[in-house]
């Protein structure tokens, strides 16, 4: 059996499209658990209307946001089977039966997603208007490796409302982390690929709504959400390489070591420390969460004579890392560059105006238009003083 997850919030005007793609479903060994997190419109009632007995309504007694809802569904989950279903999205029907085959027939791997199809509030597509969004849920990846090296320096790129877990596999995870808002499913993404395959099938099987201009919206694109998304990005890829054994830090990252020969626990505590300084791809200065190792590492007994024989360096050269800048804030530095842009747009276009004007009194129509303007203002004058 699959055990559904359904969080909501306030989204009762999409919550019946959600509700209705999962009875369409032609896998029908599932039951499907609704947290309501606190909702002040008419969710309960609207819910109510379904006679569906694989149908379980829980309702919180405030809004703590997913994370704490998620976790209590997950505590009254039967199935051998998890699948997330948010509450404004839809399943296209065939969406678990072919997730449940590719299981069935991939006991090594502890979750599978889908591509998507971007829509609106109205339920319209927005593939067009959104293609490297939709594009980002179309990576795949047969080796755990290459997804880690993806999570690391890229960040996510499956979707939340598309996965089936294991039940053991989440088990072993532990759930959400009450600390993330914003990336929640990315850190528990993270924690089953360190353990398990993850494999995406290759069709767009849910319809996700995505509005970069809706405020309450998690994943919209407003500045605070960019921020906090950031932030716990950092949090997370800290977390993701300290919990790596010795031998999943070889197997996953050894291409990236500073010195290939690194093996011993010591020595690959460096690594990652040295990975973690640069760890983010489109992020020029982002070292906090390696630096932040580097000091975990350091008090370490035998860390010096370790970091000067097998690193060739010197604490005088750590020392001068702490010079420069450890972490740029990027949305300070987007306002800077828009600034800059801005300041380049008008000098041109002073430049520009000064040119026409230049034009304008070198050519014929300046010896007919001047004196007609200096008359003009000479009668101005003359009115201004008999009022």
């Amino acid at each position: 059996m699959v055990s559904i997850l359904m969080c909501t919030y306030n989204r009762e005007q999409y919550l019946k499209r959600a509700i209705d793609s999962v009875i369409a479903q032609t896998y029908t060994d599932w039951e499907l658990i609704i947290v309501d997190d606190g909702s002040t419109d008419n969710t309960e009632q609207l819910v109510s209307y379904y006679a569906d007995p694989r149908i379980q309504y829980i309702k919180m007694d405030k809004n703590r946001f997913y994370c704490y809802a998620a976790n209590h569904g997950l505590e009254q989950c039967r199935g051998d089977y998890v699948a997330f279903q948010n509450s404004d999205d839809e399943w296209l029907p065939d969406k678990l039966e072919k997730q449940m085959r590719f299981m069935e027939e991939h006991p090594e791997a502890g979750a599978c997603f889908t591509e998507v199809t971007l829509i609106d509030n109205d339920g319209n597509d927005l593939s067009d208007q959104c293609l490297p969004m939709e594009k980002l849920f179309e990576n795949h990846y047969e080796e755990q490796k290459d997804w880690m090296h993806f999570f690391l320096h890229k960040g996510n790129c499956v979707c939340h409302p598309s996965a089936l877990v294991r039940k053991s596999v989440m088990d072993e995870a532990g759930g959400f982390n009450l600390m993330y808002c914003q990336l929640a499913d990315f850190d528990l993404w993270v924690r089953i690929v360190t353990e398990y395959p993850i494999y995406v099938i290759p069709e767009k099987l849910i319809r996700f709504r995505w509005d970069v201009n809706k405020q309450e919206q998690i994943s919209s694109a407003t500045e605070k959400h960019l921020i906090r998304s950031f932030n716990e990005q950092m949090l997370i890829r800290k977390q993701m390489i300290d919990r790596l054994s010795d031998e999943q830090m070889l197997l996953f990252f050894k291409s990236e070591f500073q010195k290939k020969t690194s093996s011993s626990h010591l020595e690959l505590e460096f690594e990652k420390a040295f990975l973690l300084m640069h760890c983010v791809d489109d992020s020029p200065e982002m070292r906090l969460p390696g630096i932040n190792k580097l000091e975990e590492v350091l008090r370490m007994e035998g860390a010096v004579e370790v970091l000067e024989r097998h690193f060739d360096l010197t604490l005088q050269e750590i020392y001068s890392w702490n010079q420069g800048h450890w972490y740029t804030d990027f949305i300070l530095t987007q306002k800077m560059y828009e600034t800059k842009e801005k300041l380049k747009y008008y000098k041109r276009e002073n430049e520009r105006q000064r040119h026409l004007i230049n034009q304008f009194r070198n050519s014929s129509s300046w010896r007919y238009t001047e004196p007609l303007r200096r008359v003009g203002r000479m009668v101005r004058r003359m009115v201004g003083k008999t009022k």
